[in-house]
């Protein structure tokens, strides 16, 4: 009898955990190695590291991050590569800080 293994589908989003959090969030959370995100691994204002490719990045995944924001779920159970210590907290206004800040 053969197994049928069920994986969990993955995002559509070509962004990693950091740079998805960041664009999210506005906040840069360095852990000891392996970031990828747009920061420098100093600064902590995302807005000092605005950028063509950030703002490419949320021209191509805006659908996609604005539709998980809506959607109230938490990043777990929409992108399978999140990370534990990376949490998206919604904003008072409620927009992502990408759609505040690269509009």
């Amino acid at each position: 009898m053969s197994t049928i293994i069920r994986r969990k589908r993955a995002s559509r989003s070509s962004l990693g955990p950091y740079r998805r959090h960041e664009l999210l969030t506005g906040r840069i959370q360095y852990p000891v190695q392996g970031y990828t995100g747009y920061g420098d691994g100093v600064g902590t204002d995302l807005t000092d590291f605005i950028s063509d490719g950030m703002r490419a990045d949320w021209e191509a995944n805006r659908d996609v991050l604005m539709a998980f924001w809506r959607s109230g779920k938490a990043e777990a159970d929409v992108f399978p590569d999140e990370l534990p210590w990376l949490y998206a907290a919604r904003s008072a206004d409620g927009l992502p800080w990408a759609a505040r800040h690269l509009a």
